[in-house]
């Protein structure tokens, strides 16, 4: 009996590592990747779509001095900061967040939030939006600072 039950184990054991073996697929030809960016993102990030989506991917760029006014996206927002420093605030909570080179961050989508660079050289971002698909307005001026002017 403890024969029978070794052998079964050791032809389900073989089983599977062949069925394994024929889903592989090694790859062929030349195929080649270059990280853009990497960054550690610190942000819980929840967000699911039902319907079809569109992703844009851009860089941009904040010069010193420069800041992207209050604004929000109709959809969720995926930064990592590829070079500088700048600082991010969000509402609802208005803490200002320093975000340095290797950082990355979330935004959910409806957020109102803005960016501001206060250091001497550029801040080059990588940022990847998901938007409901047809949206062509990707970013939402927000009239009033959702935190008081800052």
């Amino acid at each position: 009996m403890n024969r029978v039950k070794f052998v079964a184990l050791a032809w389900a054991a073989v089983s599977l590592a062949g069925v394994s073996a024929a889903v592989a697929t090694a790859p062929s030809g030349n195929i080649s990747r270059n990280d853009l960016a990497m960054g550690k993102v610190a942000d819980k990030i929840e967000f699911s779509r039902t319907e079809p989506t569109d992703f844009y991917i851009q860089n941009v760029t904040i010069d010193p001095g420069a800041n992207s006014g209050w604004h929000s996206h109709p959809g969720p927002e995926y930064s990592i900061l590829k070079a500088g420093e700048l600082v991010l605030v969000r509402a609802p909570d208005c803490q200002p967040l320093t975000v340095k080179a290797g950082q990355g961050f979330f935004i959910p989508d409806g957020v109102a939030h803005m960016a501001h660079n206060d250091g001497k050289d550029p801040a080059e971002l990588y940022v990847t939006y998901s938007v409901p698909s047809g949206n062509t307005a990707l970013r939402q001026d927000v009239k009033d600072a959702p935190c008081g002017g800052k």
